[in-house]
């Protein structure tokens, strides 16, 4: 029995590995007699992956479906690697950039190494990251003291350029470095050229056996419909440049087959205002096509496996008709200025200096921001397409590009005096019946040798009458009485030196205080001091949008609310609302009703009264309730400001205007009277630039409505 088991044990294990080999047998006989063919193929296609397929970006539209920044169809060139003969790819990346360059088009040139006109290279300007990575182990592995020269040379060995010119070496190098930094490869094609003119396109389509790999397709760019309307609020797109890569690997929001909506080396950002703002938003999803590639270099599948998806549109509070007048007022009015004021005949400030200016409107309800207008401007088509221009715009010592409106800062002069006065009827420092009298000099600190002029000798005078008449020795003493301290206090609250909330970015002005003073002028604070700063002087330094925050909430009977540009998010489509932009309360100024209504009723004296400092305004059709002022500067002419309102009994919008250096009231009110008529009365500019008002006749119907 046992020598029975001693033989049984090796035969079964005999038959278990027969058992195997024979499915082994079988397996490999389907491989290779049944499935041959299919593994046969799949042996030949050495490598499979995707290619990304773009997406339109979003669009930036206006309250009324005014296309802002838009997405124009346009023609590309490109490099496809499974057809580039890497043998001749120099000629024809050579003969591509001669052929673009004859005919005055663009191609994208990242290079930061420039020739110049006595052969030798030098680094571009402000090109320190981009040079930093040429240096780096991923592309040249060179010293950081290395040379734009020694770069170059090494380039030319990497390249294999000898023989051409410099010239020639330059544009080839370019393109290969591009090249190489955005991965061209089989499932990667290259970006050369992206908006070429059909007749370009033409040619290189009749020239394709000449240009192996280059191939023309349809994409989009970026176009902006008015290029100088809103160009500091809408911003603009650019290439990442290699900050914003290094930061978006970092952050882990490369583009991949797991990450559709991640970023290429290639890809195009925001970069400013509303474009960098919403970029989430206005960014498409990537499609994907995957690809597989045989030994032979040739395709043997093609599928798009996932659609691109286009990105959302962002619709702003931004009305274009209202906000081309802003322009077209300001524009007219600063050189109206500055041109009355080189008239003067001795050595003072008349205006002559005046160069610019800003003007917001506000919807008093919801706190959008109707028009931002910013003087001077420019125009962000010709910025994006013209070196000339560029270069013009950015060696312009008025700083164009600046935006007054948001980032501007400008002591307030008389229009801080409501809230001086607001603050100390709450405070029961006044009452309505409360008089000072005015004998046309501030001299409580006589003794000092510190006294302050006023515009006029008033009398005794309420506050009604003080704001009024902007009286200057009323607010002085009134501010006195009340403190910095809580003078401080109720200008935080209604927003004075405080953010506005609007979403692009802004300055942060000053609210005149003891702390900052002494940092700043390393002095102590005194209460000649506080009773400037009473009148809009010492420190006090406000944004335009600062100031409409602040106007907005005395118009709105002491609720702040956040000022805002985004009205809606909707899908490129624009028929599903994604995301509703309402108002949005921030907080109370801390001010009862009753006390608001008082300063109310002064500001409408302002605009209604023969006596008013905004009188040109009494015999407009619509009530209007605001405060003038004159800032003074000590080496230029005076700004002027006006913060208001209207309808003075159911506010709808709130107006700033602010003249830097306008020395007159005329030319800021004159932008007040046109921003009003451009809410009211439909006034718009016209093909000649000129601002129309419909006629009287209609004017007048909408008065009585």
């Amino acid at each position: 029995m046992k020598k029975l088991q001693n033989v049984a044990r090796p035969l079964f294990l005999c038959l278990v590995i027969a058992m195997v080999f024979g499915i082994y047998a079988v397996r490999l006989m389907q491989w290779q007699l049944v499935e041959g063919e299919t593994f046969l193929n799949l042996s030949d296609s050495s490598t499979s992956s995707f290619i990304k397929l773009t997406a339109a970006r979003g669009e930036i539209l206006d309250s009324e479906g005014n296309a802002l920044a838009a997405n124009r169809t346009a023609y590309q060139i490109a490099f496809k690697r499974t057809e580039v003969d890497m043998d001749t790819i120099n000629d024809t990346i050579l003969a591509l950039v001669q052929l673009l360059e004859e005919r005055d088009e663009k191609w994208i040139d990242n290079l930061p190494i420039d020739l110049k006109e006595d052969g030798t290279y030098e680094f571009r300007a402000d090109s320190d990251s981009e040079i930093s990575y040429m240096k780096s182990a991923s592309m040249l592995n060179v010293n950081d003291y290395a040379t734009a020269d020694q770069c170059m040379a090494q380039f030319v060995e990497m390249f294999q350029c000898q023989g051409y010119t410099k010239e020639e070496q330059r544009a080839i190098i370019s393109v290969r470095y591009n090249m190489v930094k955005n991965q061209f490869g089989y499932y990667t094609p290259y970006l050369f050229a992206d908006d070429v003119s059909s007749d370009t396109m033409q040619i290189i389509s009749e020239k394709s056996l000449e240009l192996p790999g280059v191939y023309v397709q349809v994409g989009t760019v970026r176009e902006y419909t008015d290029g100088s309307l809103a160009p500091h609020i809408i911003g603009q797109t650019g290439y990442l440049s290699q900050e914003q890569y290094d930061q978006l690997k970092e952050d882990g929001r490369l583009y991949s087959a797991d990450n559709l909506s991640g970023y290429t080396y290639d890809d195009v950002i925001g970069k400013s205002g509303i474009e960098s703002v919403f970029e989430s938003d206005l960014r498409g999803t990537y499609g994907k096509e995957e690809l597989s590639i045989d030994s032979n270099g040739e395709v043997a599948q093609d599928e798009v496996t996932v659609q691109p998806e286009a990105g959302n549109t962002v619709w702003l509070t931004l009305n274009s008709r209202i906000q081309k007048v802003a322009n077209a007022s300001l524009a007219k009015n600063v050189k109206a200025s500055a041109e009355a004021g080189q008239l003067s005949a001795n050595d003072k400030w008349y205006g002559q200096d005046c160069v610019a200016g800003a003007a917001i409107m506000v919807d008093v309800e919801t706190g959008g921001i109707l028009c931002a207008s910013t003087f001077p401007t420019y125009d962000i088509n010709e910025y994006l397409t013209n070196a000339k221009y560029n270069q013009k715009i950015n060696e312009d010592e008025t700083n164009p590009m600046v935006n007054r409106a948001f980032s501007g800062q400008f002591t307030p002069g008389s229009t801080f005096k409501p809230l001086v006065a607001s603050a100390a009827l709450q405070e029961g420092v006044l009452t309505e019946d409360t008089t000072i009298h005015c004998s046309g000099v501030y001299d409580y600190f006589a003794d000092t040798g510190f006294t302050l002029g006023c515009m006029g000798t008033h009398g005794s005078i309420n506050v009604i009458t003080a704001l009024e008449r902007s009286c200057n020795v009323f607010f002085c003493e009134t501010g006195r009485r009340l403190g910095i301290e809580k003078i401080d206090a109720y200008g935080t609250l209604f927003g004075l030196g405080e953010p506005s909330g609007v979403e692009v970015s802004e300055g942060n002005g000053l609210l005149a205080n003891p702390t900052d003073y002494e940092k700043n002028h390393g002095s102590s604070w005194t209460s000649g001091i506080t009773v400037q700063a009473s009148i809009g002087q010492s420190d006090n330094s406000f944004t335009p949008v600062q100031l409409a925050s602040y106007i907005t909430t005395i118009a709105n009977d002491g609720v702040r609310i956040r000022l805002h540009l985004e009205d809606k998010i909707t899908d490129y489509t624009g028929e599903e609302v994604i995301e509703q932009i309402g108002r949005e309360e921030l907080n109370h100024c801390g001010v009862d009703l009753e006390n608001l209504q008082i300063v109310q009723e002064g500001l409408r004296a302002v605009c209604a009264s023969s006596d008013g400092t905004g009188r040109s305004l009494a015999d407009y059709g619509i009530a209007v309730a605001g405060k003038t002022g004159t800032a003074e500067n000590p080496s230029h002419s005076d700004n002027e400001l006006f913060v208001g309102y209207a309808p003075y009994d159911d506010p709808q919008i709130a107006i700033v205007v602010v003249i830097e250096y306008g020395d007159k009231a005329t030319y800021s009110m004159n932008v007040v009277r046109d921003l009003l008529d451009a809410y009211f009365y439909g006034a718009y500019v016209d093909e000649d630039g000129n601002i129309q008002v419909p006629s009287a006749t209609t004017q007048q119907e909408k008065t009585d409505e």
